[in-house]
């Protein structure tokens, strides 16, 4: 009788080969589509807002998100939060392809299709496939596990990785075995780091799409 993991590595090994023959160009520049949230955006002129300013030092040619725009309704909040990130995002020792793998599987398995949006494109290019892009994508939670289709696609680290994404965004509790099986591969700091990142990225998920981004809370993520 063939298992369900086998049916499913089929498939997604059917999937990803298809998905592999596109490469799309990464496009980091503004990846917003301007439709109104939960609350207004608020995007203060250049130089008349210091924290505003502050998080444009650190936005692609200096364009304020959507998310941003939320976020300014609290400026405090606006303020922490862009200290938090701008530590998780640019100032991170996980190696990058991982740190996208942790911000896609959050955004895949919280079904945030306006953060996908935003790192999909930063996924490509620091190196992540559209294969390993798909893998994470569309594997079900905790199916990473012993996956021949999942080892043989995102190799053993990232694999590893995604396991315990998994554990963080839907269990919230990391068995040894989950937290073990990175550790292997990661010094202490990435191992906090690693943690900070997915879960950290599972707040986003829960912020965008409780706030309703671009209008994008029951857009389904996309597949490629």
């Amino acid at each position: 009788m063939v298992s369900v993991l086998s049916v499913f590595g089929l498939f997604t090994l059917l999937l990803s080969s298809t998905l592999a023959s596109a490469v799309p160009k990464p496009a980091l520049a503004k990846r917003d589509n301007g439709v109104s949230a939960r609350v207004p955006y608020i995007f203060p002129a250049p130089g008349t807002d210091e924290i505003a300013d502050e998080i444009r030092a650190r936005r692609t040619n200096g364009t304020l998100l959507d998310l941003d725009g939320a976020l300014l309704n609290s400026p405090l909040m606006a303020q922490g939060w862009n200290d938090l990130f701008g530590v998780i995002r640019d100032n991170n020792s996980l190696p990058a392809q991982m740190r996208e793998s942790f911000i896609l599987r959050a955004a895949a398995l919280n079904r945030a299709t306006y953060q996908w949006l935003q790192h999909e494109p930063v996924a490509l290019s620091v190196g992540l496939t559209p294969s390993q892009i798909s893998l994470i994508r569309f594997t079900p939670a905790h199916l990473f596990q012993n996956s021949p289709v999942a080892s043989r696609t995102l190799g053993p680290e990232l694999t590893a990785a995604m396991i315990l994404a998994d554990f963080i965004n839907v269990d919230v509790h990391v068995p040894d075995f989950a937290f073990e099986g990175l550790k292997k591969f990661l010094t202490e700091q990435q191992m906090v780091d690693a943690f900070a990142t997915s879960g950290g990225y599972a707040f986003v998920s829960r912020f965008t799409v409780g706030l309703n981004l671009d209008g994008e809370m029951d857009v389904v993520v996309p597949s490629s």
